[in-house]
């Protein structure tokens, strides 16, 4: 019998095949924005921009859809 897969797989793979924006917030209070391109048991790869990012999911605090900012 296999293991169940975990909540945050199933979340990190919802939003990869559904190229769903995230907005990661790290430990340190920095907030990166972007498309969850792969992730394994330790670390996640966010296309932002142009570039990709490799993040440790230890270093995140929180990850969740992409919030739209304020209107004024």
């Amino acid at each position: 019998m296999s293991p169940k897969p975990q909540v945050q797989d199933e979340y990190l793979n919802d939003v990869r095949t559904k190229k769903r924006p995230v907005e990661i917030v790290l430990l340190g209070g920095r907030t990166l924005r972007g498309n969850v391109v792969a992730f394994d048991t330790f670390t996640i790869k966010l296309r932002c921009k142009r570039d990709e990012i490799l993040v440790f999911k230890s270093a995140i605090a929180v990850i969740g859809p992409v919030r739209k900012a304020p209107r004024s």
